[in-house]
């Protein structure tokens, strides 16, 4: 139902989600995505994390309410999340779950690493 892969030459911590998921299967998510993104930020010092939704179906309110509070619960300011989504209508659902936090949201995993990577770029810029 989901897959955690960090790509640290780029420093993102991408989740593929596929399917329908079960309360059960987004508590678990919840419970492990926290020690995912602990790995990430040490490694990067912030977690880039990008949501792949291409491949999943749209969440009952059963299932939003438990991640939800998990992206709550694990979620730190300095974080930055892209999501990528299939359809206009997972579209929507996205932008109401995710609406505190501004993600964006893209029709490409290549769009969203973009956006991501351009984070890094500004953040070197800067540096010097």
């Amino acid at each position: 139902m989901f897959n955690f892969t960090y790509r640290p030459d780029q420093g993102i911590m991408q989740v593929d989600v596929v399917g329908s998921w079960t309360v059960d299967e987004a508590r678990r998510y919840g419970a492990e995505a926290g020690p995912q993104f602990a790995r990430a930020r040490a490694h990067a010092g912030r977690l880039r994390l990008l949501l792949n939704l291409l491949h999943n179906e749209i969440l009952g309110q059963d299932i939003i309410v438990p991640l939800t509070s998990a992206g709550m619960r694990h979620a730190r300011g300095d974080d930055r999340m892209a999501l990528v989504v299939s359809s206009m209508l997972m579209k929507l659902q996205m932008r109401r779950m995710f609406s505190e936090s501004g993600a964006p949201i893209f029709s490409t995993i290549a769009e969203a690493d973009a956006w991501l990577a351009l984070d890094e770029g500004l953040r070197q810029a800067t540096a010097r």
